[in-house]
């Protein structure tokens, strides 16, 4: 396969659901304790401490822990890999007792939760592994965000795994706005308001 050969859906999930590459191994999520520092300077801007915050994503929990450890009670989860989700309960155990994690792919949980039931959803180099033949899911990450979405996703990066999109011109035909937008880490970086 060529590098900028895309996978098939099932392929793209039987790779996150068990990745082999030692980049992508769930161990490799626990330390770069500097992303989730960002994150939540980002989110503390926009949501308080009673805010329901929804990672899709999460891997191991480490975003999520460090927003447990900051005061932020109301957290979930979304992780396809079974892995990650042990080794967040192992690592992280405070946080599997007190957050909602679920172990699917988001294509399968994401039309369960309920309209605006969160006050946050926020991705950090996540969207960008969604197949297009999931874009539908966006409507659904739209309708389930009650007050703001932040991305921090790679928009044009192009490989097996990877499909580049334009999150503004994404979302905010459904009903977000763009207010503000950097970068971090090679990422972009986007935070919608719902209006």
């Amino acid at each position: 396969m060529s590098n900028d050969e895309q996978l098939s859906l099932d392929a793209v999930h039987n790779y996150w659901k068990d990745p082999k590459e030692e980049g992508n191994l769930p161990e490799a999520y626990i330390a770069p304790i500097e992303r989730s520092q960002y994150l939540h300077e980002l989110i503390k801007k926009y949501a308080d401490l009673s805010a329901t915050l929804l990672e899709p994503g999460c891997n191991v929990g480490r975003n999520l822990n460090y927003l447990l450890r900051k005061g932020y009670k109301n957290l979930t989860g979304i992780e396809i890999s079974e892995n990650a989700v042990s080794l967040l309960k192992s690592t992280y155990p405070e946080l599997a007792n007190t957050a909602q994690i679920h172990n699917a792919p988001i294509e399968e949980i994401v039309t369960d939760f309920k309209t605006g039931g969160f006050d946050v959803v926020f991705t950090m180099a996540v969207f960008e592994h969604i197949h297009y033949e999931s874009n539908w899911i966006f409507k659904e990450i739209a309708r389930i965000t009650k007050s703001y979405l932040i991305t921090i996703e790679s928009e044009d990066g192009v490989s097996g795994r990877h499909f580049p999109r334009n999150y503004k011109s994404l979302f905010e035909p459904l009903g977000l706005k763009q207010i503000e937008e950097n970068n971090f880490l090679n990422r972009t970086v986007r935070v919608f308001k719902k209006i």
